[in-house]
């Protein structure tokens, strides 16, 4: 008798939520409504590129930064900073860049940072979108992964005047 009252409750209860519009998660749903994926698009974004100076010695030392001009929903900006070694060249396997929409508005900024050490001091330079390239490398699986994408970005940076 336990037994049928509580098969009794459960029917009744089904099919009243059904009435007031919720449904359960079973594979029937997914022919009327797609299933939703979670989590986040990304991509792989590996950076490679050289400082020089005018007259074209490699650069050591300097600060390479690539900064977002957008913040992600939550306000926070994700940004990279990186140095040049003795050559003047600098690398990074994986950027906190997710989605390569985030590159549109970026700016890499290269900083000299040490004064006279590498061989002068040296004006900041501001590259932005249209002075860097990306270049897809990597197809991705076509759900969430957008692939890899290699950004190079070189600049030459010009000796600070004296005042």
């Amino acid at each position: 008798m336990k037994n049928k009252i509580n098969i009794l409750f459960k029917t009744l209860y089904g099919f009243l939520m059904t009435v007031l519009g919720f449904s359960s998660c079973d594979s029937i749903n997914d022919i009327i409504e797609p299933r939703m994926e979670y989590g986040q698009p990304y991509a792989e974004f590996k950076i490679v590129g050289e400082v020089k100076s005018q007259s074209g010695k490699p650069l050591k030392g300097i600060r390479v930064t690539v900064n977002p001009r957008n913040s992600d929903e939550h306000g926070r900006y994700y940004s990279d900073t990186l140095f040049t070694d003795s050559d003047g060249k600098y690398s990074k396997e994986r950027l906190k860049h997710t989605w390569p929409d985030e590159l549109k508005d970026a700016v890499i900024t290269f900083e000299d940072i040490d004064g006279t050490e590498n061989g002068g001091e040296f004006e900041s330079v501001i590259l932005g979108k249209s002075n860097f390239h990306v270049k897809r490398i990597k197809k991705g699986s076509g759900n969430w992964d957008s692939g890899g994408y290699l950004v190079t970005a070189d600049a030459t940076m010009t000796e600070k005047k004296e005042d």
